[in-house]
């Protein structure tokens, strides 16, 4: 009901998103052509923004495993990819929570790359090349971070990465946390458990992602851990006594 009240009540900036997320497509597309590739990591922005994309072409889906996604996530990827016909590539690399263990709980930056090159970067470059993309479409949205703006009012929507070896676009780049929960109901598309669970969080501020670092531990979130996946609670618990 409430993501229908989203539609009905947003009406003009609800399909003006979806429009502009659409013609990002189409003219990425246009301009680097197939094969294209988009990254789901089961989140809810990724889930739609692949339900978009595959309306103009047939992405190979990138899931990216660090070892530490959440258990539910792959079997989303999986059974969006299984609705649209599309086929997933599991980019793996070194694994997060080994790669953190080594690195102790310092939490410096050059720390933060070096797990984001060795357990997200590399494999999914790996994967890119693999499939030979011209194109990725990756479903981040600018309101998520200041970083994002910046990016997007540095290079657009649209633009070639040295770094992932290929053109990059943000369809989802306008869109609102609300939008994307509207839309997903509208599409019946599949939706991480994660997001059910508002009696630990606000639901638009709920996320797919790893379920452990060092910061994420000092908010609080192993008790998160503990309380709704006990297998890797205990396996993150038994290598970070000692270590942080």
């Amino acid at each position: 009901m409430r993501d229908r009240l989203h539609r009905l009540a947003n009406a003009r900036s609800y399909r003006a998103v979806i429009d502009d997320a659409r013609r990002i497509v189409q003219q990425a597309l246009e301009r680097y052509g197939e094969p294209a590739a988009v990254g789901v990591s089961g989140g809810k922005d990724s889930v739609a923004m692949c339900h978009i994309v595959a309306q103009y072409c047939r992405p190979t889906i990138i899931w990216n495993d660090s070892g530490l996604e959440l258990p539910e996530s792959e079997s989303v990827v999986r059974d969006l990819a299984q609705r649209l016909g599309l086929t997933v590539v599991v980019a793996r690399g070194a694994d997060a929570l080994a790669v953190q263990m080594v690195l102790g709980p310092e939490k410096s930056r050059m720390h933060v790359r070096q797990i984001d090159e060795t357990c997200i970067a590399a494999p999914v470059r790996d994967a890119l090349r693999e499939i030979g993309a011209k194109v990725e479409f990756v479903g981040l949205r600018a309101k998520e971070s200041r970083r994002r703006k910046m990016v997007l009012a540095k290079y657009g929507p649209i633009y070639e990465s040295k770094r992932w070896g290929c053109a990059i676009a943000w369809p989802m780049r306008r869109w609102s946390a609300a939008d994307v929960f509207a839309y997903i109901d509208e599409h019946n598309l599949p939706l991480h458990p994660a997001y059910a669970r508002t009696e630990w969080a606000e639901r638009d501020s709920i996320r797919v992602s790893w379920a452990w670092d060092p910061s994420r531990e000092r908010l609080g979130e192993m008790e998160y851990l503990r309380r709704y996946y006990p297998g890797l609670y205990h396996r993150i618990r038994s290598q970070v006594e000692g270590v942080y």
